[in-house]
């Protein structure tokens, strides 16, 4: 399902927790119309009338790609928001993350990797004679720090057309003594998991960090699981984050950045 529909079914099922179409469109403020466009999945919602809709119902943009569950539905019922409730493939996970750390913080504070974004430099695991250049987001929740990123099309191995969800990342940055891991839970089909670790330092005055990334997957010729990889802060001002996203891809290694290349590609290395 793309995001219309995913869209349009999930508020068929929130309107009808409320009443009569009519009423709830009137209660939003939306012609009737409109409103019926939306349902019918052809017609998506400005920004400003997205929150308008989110708040109504008590649920987040989260309602754009994922289906609410019938548990989900049962806590609006009764009156109760979910835009923090967890999701159906989060309960399993936030039980695991409860059991495996009951009294570990992995989120002290630290001004090592602050919050930002960052150009990830890495040897490509499906070529082998180039570098991966990526962006990726650090950011900090209410206290947990959380990274985003998206994977260009070419990295994916599926043929078919990868849409902008499917190349979607997400994952949780630990802060452990020796530095911080970086567990990627990369999204459907491919649903792999990536683990990262870094030590942090500086680099030309800039917050860096350098270290391995390991992809957990089946073994595949003439490709890598384990690589080297860098992350580089990169400025707030526009024109360096258009710059640097502008270079993201694979990048030959005789063309990677000569500060960059030994910390990626160390001679004589072997895992």
């Amino acid at each position: 399902m793309n995001v219309l529909q995913v869209f349009g079914a999930n508020l068929r099922q929130l309107t009808a927790l409320r009443g009569p179409q009519t009423l709830v469109a009137g209660q939003l403020g939306i012609s009737r119309v409109q409103f019926q466009r939306y349902l019918r999945s052809e017609s998506f919602p400005k920004p400003n009338v997205l929150q308008r809709i989110c708040r109504f119902f008590g649920v987040d943009a989260r309602i754009l790609t994922e289906i609410l569950a019938p548990e989900q539905l049962a806590r609006l019922q009764n009156g109760r928001a979910i835009a923090d409730a967890p999701l159906r493939g989060d309960l399993g996970m936030q039980e695991a993350m409860a059991y495996a750390c009951p009294d570990q913080d992995y989120f002290t504070p630290s001004r090592e990797l602050p919050d930002g974004i960052y150009q990830r430099w890495r040897g490509a695991k499906s070529r082998l004679d180039c570098a991966y250049v990526s962006l990726i987001q650090i950011r900090t929740l209410e206290r947990a720090r959380v990274v985003r990123s998206f994977d260009i099309r070419g990295v994916c191995d599926s043929k078919d057309r990868v849409t902008g969800r499917q190349r979607e990342y997400r994952g949780v940055l630990l802060h452990c003594q020796a530095g911080y891991v970086g567990l990627y839970f990369h999204s459907e089909p491919g649903r792999h998991v990536t683990m990262t670790f870094l030590t942090p330092f500086e680099l030309n005055y800039q917050p860096a960090a350098v270290g391995f990334s390991c992809l957990a997957r089946s073994a595949m010729p003439d490709h890598a699981r384990i690589t080297r990889s860098l992350l580089l802060h990169v400025s707030n001002e526009c024109s360096a984050r258009l710059r640097a996203g502008r270079q993201s891809g694979f990048v030959p290694w005789d063309q990677v950045p000569k500060q960059v290349l030994p910390l990626i590609a160390p001679q004589d290395e072997r895992f």
